[in-house]
């Protein structure tokens, strides 16, 4: 299922209602915009707080037999490439 958004004149979208309630966001809630290797995007909540960023990071990295380190610099990289 895919929905569409129109970005405005300020560069805001409106994330659509049967978006947000499926990701379970609330007003003032944080999303972060992913870029995939591929080239796609994907937004995602954002934890409140970082220790819970760092559990979910954990429990990615389980199945495909990362060590937490190597999976935090993954995730630096992420980040850097979105600044």
């Amino acid at each position: 299922m895919s929905y569409e958004a129109t970005v405005t004149s300020k560069g805001q979208i409106t994330i659509p209602k049967e978006v947000r309630e499926r990701m379970g966001l609330h007003r003032g809630e944080k999303v972060l915009f992913r870029f995939d290797e591929d080239g796609s995007v994907r937004i995602v909540g954002v934890p409140s707080d970082p220790m819970d960023r760092l559990d979910e990071a954990q429990q990615r990295a389980a199945p495909y037999d990362l060590d937490a380190q190597e999976l935090i610099e993954r995730e630096r990289e992420q980040w850097s490439r979105l600044r």
